[in-house]
């Protein structure tokens, strides 16, 4: 399909890994079109998720050239209208990006902002999220004008230009195999760099790294190493990075008030960017870096970078930049962490380096169930692109993990669709805990990566798609009936036992097909209840998750989990009475708890980690349930 040999093997490549050879040339060609130019928005995002590509690409309406649309937020890519209120949740304003890839020839880029941006077809999910983030509630939050982003695929590369709305602002690129084939090699860390620098140190040889250079560049040098041919910032340049840019956060707002108002001034306050990189060579005043990642200085290059698209002369300005070379994974992960130690890093960026999910990464790398593919989790960003023998629907990630954690066992599967950022810091104290059994982590992981293959495999199941979680929640219900508490290490260690061996016998893809056939049945029965108007957003309606589970077990009283908190028990002690009393540390307040409640109790619970539930009783919040995790 691709005349450029190597872009055209990659292609082949591709269709093979994901399943792809029996489709149609002409889809597969706009699929990987669509997955080599975001891969590059939001590194490793769509070697995930199967469903955000398949609405990227399938979400175009015909006869316009569409090849696919993306729309993004602070970076991030944009699967529901939920997203946006959850990461306002988290960083505050909005910087919206719509993105809308083309052939060349048909629609104009006039003509095409104005279908899909301003006329915005009901039933697509983008039409949805554009309506969301220009509602005037959240347009109080925007940072600036969205950004609308044309990019045509043609046999020319063209020069950019840019068209100012009155609601937006919007550029326009063209782009050819040629470029194509450079944003993939990147895609793949095949990228090269060069780094022009005005002195450096370079240090003695350092345990388990190569070269080491602190260097002083210009920022016009850096900008280059930042940016691709077309002067975007190359996103997959920070995956080692524990933050996204911030936005106009008051340290933000001051970088860019110095590269204005004093750019000489600017190495003076500014504590420069670290980057590790596979190699490193130094000649003729220039660095020659082989996959540079960024793991310290986000927030730099991107007041660099907007300086520069800005206008603003950076001719003047100076950064210090450490590169090292790291010749063990080990080492990065050091860097990233004792690099990152700012009090402004989100706590949930650093949620897959705890050792938990080192551990739970090795559980499943030591486990395999008959029956089923293997599932590896893929904790770290591309931890397996170079393992051709991992499939990438056998890679979970923790976005995915998460999210089938709070359908299977917190019983909550109409939220769990939400964006991680929102769930993590939702279930903080009652997911990924220490003590915790890893095994309902693994059953979650592996039915979703497996029910992704069948899914893939049976078109039948197209229709199901928005409701995958739903889907998971109904093959454990139908299967074995409710879980039990996650905490309670013995039951439900014995529950996922049975529950895989039950899947096992009966065969995994008919329980998905039995699944689906009663989550139809009740969707149906829910709409003859309810009437039409009720077709339409079930995925996230809590009244439709009541609806079901009156459906499945004739009631909807939920042993719920997501009722389980966590915390470290703070002390313990006796009343007047002789009664042992204490508190759990918890947020917004402590939580007091008794032997009365808790029979079980004693004084050796001080300073353990314990699992509890919270109740009302004699008009006091206390703890129950309390036991050792």
């Amino acid at each position: 399909m691709f005349e450029h040999p190597i872009l055209n093997a990659w292609f082949e490549e591709y269709n093979k890994e994901n399943g792809l050879e029996k489709n149609n040339k002409q889809d597969n060609e706009r699929r990987y079109i669509n997955y080599i130019y975001f891969s590059q928005i939001q590194p490793d995002r769509l070697d995930r998720d199967f469903d955000l590509l398949d609405q990227i690409c399938g979400e175009a309406p015909e006869g316009m050239g569409l090849i696919g649309i993306a729309i993004t937020m602070n970076g991030q890519m944009l699967s529901a209208k939920t997203d946006i209120e959850d990461i306002l949740q988290k960083d505050g304003q909005g910087r919206f990006e719509v993105y809308i890839l083309a052939y060349k020839g048909m629609f104009s880029a006039e003509q095409l902002i104005d279908e899909i941006y301003c006329k915005r077809w009901d039933g697509y999910s983008f039409s949805d999220i554009i309506t969301g983030f220009k509602t005037q509630s959240i347009v109080a939050r925007w940072e600036k004008l969205p950004d609308i982003n044309v990019i045509f695929v043609a046999e020319e590369t063209a020069e950019t230009f840019g068209i100012k709305g009155k609601e937006y602002t919007a550029s326009i690129y063209q782009v050819n195999e040629e470029k194509l084939y450079a944003i993939a090699q990147t895609n793949r860390r095949e990228y090269r760099a060069e780094l022009v620098y005005k002195q450096a140190i370079d240090f003695e040889k350092i345990e388990d790294a190569g070269q080491v250079y602190v260097a002083l560049c210009s920022a016009d040098s850096l900008n280059g190493l930042l940016t691709n041919e077309d002067g975007l910032i190359r996103a997959n340049i920070f995956d080692g990075n524990v933050r996204d840019y911030q936005g106009n956060t008051d340290v933000n707002k001051e970088m860019e008030a110095t590269l204005t108002a004093s750019p000489m001034n600017f190495v003076l306050f500014n504590n420069g960017i670290t980057i590790v990189c596979d190699a490193l060579e130094s000649k003729n005043k220039v660095l020659y870096i082989k996959n540079p990642q960024i793991v310290n200085g986000c927030q730099t290059c991107s007041s660099l970078y907007k300086a520069k698209r800005k206008g603003n002369d950076l001719s003047r300005v100076q950064v210090i930049v450490k590169v090292i070379e790291a010749t063990k994974p080990e080492l990065t992960r050091e860097i990233v962490k004792g690099t990152n130690r700012q009090n402004i890093v989100y706590e949930e960026a650093f949620e897959t380096i705890r050792r938990y999910h080192k551990e739970l990464e090795d559980f499943f790398n030591a486990t395999q169930t008959e029956g089923f593919c293997k599932v590896y989790y893929e904790r770290r960003s591309k931890q397996y692109a170079r393992d051709n023998t991992v499939k990438p629907y056998q890679k979970i990630s923790f976005r995915v993990l998460i999210q089938s954690m709070v359908a299977m066992y917190m019983n909550r599967v109409e939220i769990s669709h939400r964006h991680e950022s929102k769930l993590i810091s939702d279930y903080k104290d009652k997911l990924f805990v220490e003590g915790q059994s890893y095994y309902p982590y693994y059953v979650a992981a592996l039915l979703a990566s497996n029910l992704e293959y069948i899914m893939k495999q049976e078109r039948d199941l197209n229709d199901m798609r928005p409701y995958k979680m739903h889907l998971l929640f109904l093959i454990q219900e139908l299967t074995m009936g409710p879980a039990p508490d996650i905490n309670d290490k013995e039951r439900i260690d014995k529950y996922c036992t049975k529950l895989l061996g039950q899947l096992g016998k009966m065969g995994y893809k008919r329980a998905v097909m039995q699944a689906a056939h009663r989550f139809r049945q009740i969707r149906d029965q829910w709409i003859d209840t309810k009437g039409q108007d009720y077709r339409y957003a079930i995925k996230d309606n809590p009244e439709f998750k009541d609806f079901m589970l009156k459906e499945l077990r004739g009631n909807i009283t939920v042993d719920t989990n997501s009722d389980v908190y966590t915390g470290r028990v703070m002390s313990v002690t006796t009343d007047k009475y002789g009664n042992l009393y204490g508190f759990i540390a918890h947020k917004p307040e402590n939580v007091y708890f008794n032997e009365l409640d808790n029979p079980d109790m004693n004084i050796f619970y001080e300073g353990k980690r314990v699992s509890f539930r919270l109740t009302g009783k004699a008009g006091r919040t206390r703890g129950v349930n309390v036991r050792l995790v």
